[in-house]
């Protein structure tokens, strides 16, 4: 085994997609040490710090417009993309790949059309490829267009392994695109193994008690399996809590995940008089993430992926649910009392953090998941 392809969205501005790739990267070294991994970003991206239209005002019109015309839009850029540009850079990553891994992360969701559209443009070019599919989410929502779109992916690049990272993807796996359920493993998300991934990036002390992870509420709702909900105003929010935490004396640090649409609340926030009295921050690289999280005691998240982080770095984190995968992952963890809804109240989210402070994660139900990671991961490579 000479190269490793990743195909993923390793560079997005979401940066627990970069923890996936370099956790799965770091998998593979310890399977064949020294092979060379590269990363292919299915957006089109070759470096961090791209620009996109999320954070914007051009990105809320387009919330507004009908999901057909959303979608048709999607696919219209990718293919204008993959025409001028994409074809090319991916032709000549594919060509010398010996192995070709799709995942981790949500890849297998539809919406607008937006990974449908990417992996079939990218399976035009994996035919012929040994192509392993590992450690994805697969929703349980599909659109015609999206289903068919995903289904040629699978016809072209005709994987040789599947592995979801749960049991209802696997499900949804096999109930959408008839893979037999017998091929499809179930292996836990890659960053698992971010500890150990990340281990030089790793902050020596807790310069804050509790680490706040800012989302758009709005976006996570649009993106959410379980549909539509009438959200709170984010920035209300999150400041809020952290308010109600500083009142009983926690050192509270207000961070995101680094996506645009979560930067721009978090820059709304910090923009109040009271901002002063907090500190701020936004992680540039996904090892930025990974040292952000280790520097706090305990956090407070909507996002999967500063969730997972703290997991595997053994610091508690309080979850809010806005999708089946936040859901799914607290079931795994066997942590569900440390899940709330989406918006809950202060009062009730202060008490739970601050209990956090005194709680200590199972740590041998963490190295069961991360040694079934690396296993799992290492049989189907």
């Amino acid at each position: 085994m000479k190269k490793i392809l990743i195909c993923a969205v390793p560079f997005s501005d979401n940066l627990g997609d970069g923890v996936i790739a370099a956790s799965l990267a770091h998998i593979a070294d310890m399977k064949y040490p020294g092979v060379k991994v590269e990363f292919l970003d299915i957006a089109g991206r070759v470096a961090f710090d791209e620009s996109n239209l999320r954070g914007g005002g051009a990105f809320g019109i387009f919330q507004k417009l009908p999901s057909l015309l959303r979608s048709a839009i999607v696919f219209a850029y990718c293919l204008k993309n993959y025409l001028l540009s994409w074809r090319r850079q991916w032709q000549a990553a594919v060509a010398d790949a010996d192995l070709v891994i799709v995942g981790g992360g949500q890849l297998f969701c539809d919406v607008a059309l937006n990974f449908p559209s990417k992996l079939f443009f990218l399976g035009r070019l994996l035919r012929g490829k040994k192509v392993a599919v590992v450690s994805v989410g697969v929703t349980a929502r599909w659109s015609f267009w999206g289903k068919l779109l995903v289904g040629k992916f699978l016809q072209n690049a005709a994987p040789v392994f599947y592995a979801t990272r749960d049991v209802d993807s696997a499900n949804n796996l096999h109930a959408f695109f008839r893979i037999p359920r017998s091929r499809i493993s179930v292996v836990p998300d890659p960053a698992l193994v971010c500890a150990s991934a990340f281990s030089e990036e790793l902050s020596p002390e807790k310069k804050w008690d509790v680490g706040i992870c800012v989302s758009s509420l709005d976006a996570l709702v649009m993106n959410s399996e379980y549909g539509s909900t009438r959200t709170v105003g984010s920035a209300e929010f999150f400041s809020g809590l952290a308010e109600a935490l500083q009142a009983e004396g926690a050192r509270v640090l207000y961070f995101t995940n680094g996506a645009a649409e979560d930067n721009k609340v978090l820059a709304e926030i910090s923009s109040r008089a009271t901002a002063a009295n907090f500190s701020f921050a936004v992680p540039k690289r996904p090892d930025d993430l990974v040292s952000l999280i280790s520097a706090c005691s305990c956090i407070a998240a909507h996002r999967l992926h500063a969730n997972i982080v703290a997991y595997s770095l053994g610091i508690p984190s309080l979850g809010m649910n806005w999708d089946k995968k936040v859901e799914s992952f607290f079931q795994l963890t066997n942590r569900t009392q440390h899940l709330f809804g989406l918006s809950p109240r202060h009062d009730e989210l202060k008490a739970s953090v601050l209990a956090l402070l005194q709680a200590r994660n199972d740590r041998e139900r963490l190295h069961e998941l991360q040694s079934a990671v690396i296993a799992g991961t290492h049989a189907l490579i």
